[in-house]
């Protein structure tokens, strides 16, 4: 396990830093029923095999297998109605499950500023887990609007679900024509985006860039601004120099590597691991506020006589 970078632990000990959990967090969830949470191209697989007319489940299965998921998705869902459609949705996504042991220990970083692309309640879940004794719960924002802003004006903690969430369904961002409309054609969505960049150090947790609507926005902030603070992201497997080096280059973003056998545990043991150097951190902080409010010594006045008490 290769070190972690202080400043990013000092960012994480001082609640500077914003957590963005994609669906390969969801995708280590055990369901009640005993199985997992499908990832967006199974779940598209599944969905076109429903389909009645031939034709639109062919063509559907191209666009999958070219992985064009955002025109396959619209394709499937007119395919079969809106009715139909959402219980769909609400069949697979709304399943209930234990929140894993990674959930639970991102939860427990404490950061103000949680994000997720995921649909299901397992961050919920996992939050109320490792926060059993808060007076209140976070915040849950289920769609970006302009009220998503005082966030970075207030103290409190928040769950961003910036693609919608299973429980309001009509706020989901799965479709061709849900990233048209809420993504691309909400100025909100971006600008929120950009700004958790420039005033956080952004961890992408279970997330590839693939998605185009986001990674847009990450490509043009750091663009505007190349001399920013940089981002991490966790990704399992080895990369190239040249892939490294891009990612740097063109989005901020470092890349922190890891082993995905075991079910990625390795990811859970790196975040583990973590969590610690920041609860010891955040100790180091406490004592040296403390130590900032105690009185300082008064030295005798100079050029001043001793009493008979100081004298030797």
């Amino acid at each position: 396990m290769r070190p972690i970078n202080p400043d990013l632990i000092n960012d994480l000990a001082e609640r500077r830093a914003a957590i963005f959990i994609g669906a390969g967090v969801s995708a280590g969830v055990t369901t009640v029923a005993g199985g997992r949470i499908k990832l967006w191209s199974s779940f598209l697989e599944d969905a076109a095999d429903l389909l009645a007319d031939k034709k639109l489940k062919s063509h559907a299965k191209q666009m999958i297998k070219s992985q064009d998921y955002l025109m396959a998705c619209e394709m499937i869902s007119r395919g079969m109605g809106t009715d139909e459609w959402k219980k769909l949705l609400t069949a697979e996504y709304a399943q209930r499950g234990t929140p894993t042991e990674l959930q639970k220990t991102l939860m427990q970083l404490n950061q103000r500023i949680v994000l997720t692309t995921n649909f299901d309640l397992y961050l919920e879940g996992a939050w109320n887990d490792v926060n059993k004794n808060a007076t209140h719960h976070p915040h849950i924002v289920k769609s970006i609007g302009e009220d998503s802003f005082q966030a970075f004006r207030d103290s409190q903690s928040y769950i961003f679900k910036i693609h919608g969430s299973i429980d309001d369904i009509d706020t989901m961002i799965f479709t061709k024509k849900d990233y048209s409309d809420k993504a691309y054609g909400n100025w909100a969505y971006a600008k929120f985006i950009e700004t958790v960049l420039l005033t956080h150090t952004v961890l992408f947790v279970g997330f590839s860039l693939s998605d185009p609507a986001i990674s847009q926005v990450i490509e043009n902030y750091a663009h505007n601004i190349p001399n920013a603070r940089p981002h991490y992201i966790f990704l399992s497997g080895t990369h190239t120099d040249k892939y490294v080096e891009i990612n740097k280059e063109l989005r901020r973003i470092f890349i922190i590597p890891y082993d995905k056998k075991d079910n990625h545990l390795e990811l859970t043991e790196i975040f583990k691991k973590i969590s610690t150097l920041v609860d010891s951190r955040r100790r180091e902080l406490s004592i040296e506020v403390m130590r900032s409010l105690e009185p300082a010594e008064t030295p005798p006045e100079a050029g001043g006589h001793l009493n008979e008490e100081q004298a030797p």
